[in-house]
């Protein structure tokens, strides 16, 4: 009975662990590539790795050479480094981050291959996302300034609790991109969605959930405060209205200035 209490504890703490273990950039192997197991202290990271890059990559760059998605737990970059870092591809490869982004360097670091959330989490910089970049229906904490310069970043909306956003007193820079919304969301009239707690000055506002008939999105705040509501299309009547309205206070000012 002692035994098979002694292998469950240890079978219990392998698993505790596995969920934390940390692996740490070491740059033994010298080629900057990811898939080198001698450039990690215990082998190439995996969904269940929290990714440190602890030491300066030959040539400030790591190439993730997977062939396809690479998924980590978290990824920080640590303060032993020397200066920027940006983490690529070498191929059509993307990274799932299930956790925290920290930047605990004095540096700019950066990913130029296309980001996925995988969680709610904090992301903490500075740090720069030069390519895709998609937040699903996840929050994001921003505790810094962050910047996004690919070509598009992706929200989508799922109801009116739950829905991709930013948080957090950081700023988010989104020059020259395109932010698309999407998500299985069809609308509920008067439902508003608070995307960020900055704006999104520069940015372009590209595709949106297709609503129900009889509904439409507001946009009008979307780039001063990052809002988009749920509205009614008004009726064809309140247009024909609207009109005869319009042109009776016209009417009403000619006969004013004839006067």
């Amino acid at each position: 009975m002692k035994l098979v209490i002694a292998a469950i504890t240890l079978g219990l703490w392998a698993i505790v662990g596995s969920a934390s273990a940390q692996t740490i950039w070491t740059d033994g192997a010298g080629d900057q590539m990811w898939s080198t197991s001698g450039n990690w202290n215990s082998g190439v990271p995996t969904s269940t790795s929290a990714v440190q890059i602890g030491t300066q990559p030959t040539g400030d760059q790591i190439g993730i050479d997977t062939g396809g998605p690479a998924t980590v737990a978290s990824f920080a970059f640590n303060n032993t480094l020397t200066s920027s870092v940006d983490i690529t591809a070498l191929g059509f490869e993307t990274l799932q981050v299930n956790g925290a982004i920290t930047n605990n360097s004095s540096f700019r670091n950066s990913f130029s291959l296309p980001v996925f959330a995988g969680a709610s989490a904090t992301w903490s910089g500075p740090l720069s996302f030069g390519n895709v970049v998609s937040f699903s229906t996840y929050q994001i904490t921003l505790d810094n300034t962050t910047s996004f310069s690919g070509s598009n970043i992706t929200f989508d909306i799922t109801n009116a609790t739950t829905y991709g956003r930013f948080l957090g007193s950081g700023t988010a820079t989104v020059t020259g991109l395109t932010i698309n919304i999407g998500g299985i969301y069809r609308g509920v009239e008067n439902e508003a969605f608070d995307f960020t707690s900055g704006n999104f000055f520069g940015a372009t506002l590209g595709t949106l959930p297709t609503l129900n008939a009889g509904l439409t999105w507001k946009t009008a705040d979307f780039f001063s405060i990052g809002v988009l509501t749920v509205i009614a299309i008004p009726e064809p009547n309140s247009f024909i209205l609207l009109g005869v309205g319009a042109a009776g206070l016209a009417l009403l000012r000619r006969k004013a200035v004839k006067r």
